[in-house]
């Protein structure tokens, strides 16, 4: 029996009449699961079939991720952060983004898209923290390649507050941590 198999996530959200996110949604889509697959979430080739077979979107992965006071980041690759504001935090997503790295953090809305830049102590200390798990099989080969893209290009921020739900495929210990977050914040 694999020690991480792999899970499907849905994640989504009930926002109130001011907009307002009240509570995050998360399920599991039992089929992945039920597998056993202790596979890569990163290849394509994988991404492509479980997105096929369970009749959804291409599935996003996570590669890590990291959990803070009042959010949490899932790492869809080296530059791309899918972020859950904590149900019944009020701050905007750049509000929560500014006071966790204050001057540290560059934000930039363009064409309607939110992209953030760290400097590198801020890279560093992120990438290295305990609030950031890991789940590639070569962490600290894959932490590396993480800090080389992120000092030559922005991140891109994705939100799940939105009508869609997100379909993530990630290894248990990311679903685990990620319903540690929900039960504590």
């Amino acid at each position: 029996m694999p020690i991480n198999p792999l899970v499907h996530l849905t994640i989504g959200t009930h926002v109130n009449q001011e907009n307002r996110l009240q509570s995050i949604v998360v399920h599991e889509r039992s089929f992945i699961g039920d597998l056993q697959l202790d596979s890569d979430p990163d290849d394509p080739a994988l991404l492509i079939a479980v997105g096929e077979m369970m009749g959804v979107k291409q599935p996003l992965s996570a590669c890590r991720i990291t959990c803070l006071e009042h959010m949490v980041i899932l790492w869809l690759d080296h530059t791309r952060w899918l972020i859950l504001r904590a149900p019944g935090e009020q701050d905007s997503l750049p509000q929560l983004l500014s006071q966790s790295w204050g001057d540290d953090i560059q934000l930039n809305y363009h064409e309607g898209k939110l992209t953030a830049r760290l400097n590198n102590a801020a890279l560093t200390y992120l990438l290295n923290s305990e609030n950031t798990q890991e789940l590639s099989a070569n962490s600290t080969l894959y932490r590396q390649k993480s800090m080389d893209c992120l000092q030559h290009n922005a991140i891109q921020i994705f939100s799940v507050e939105a009508t869609d739900n997100y379909e993530v495929l990630v290894r248990k210990s990311c679903a685990d941590t990620l319903l540690k977050w929900l039960n504590i914040s």
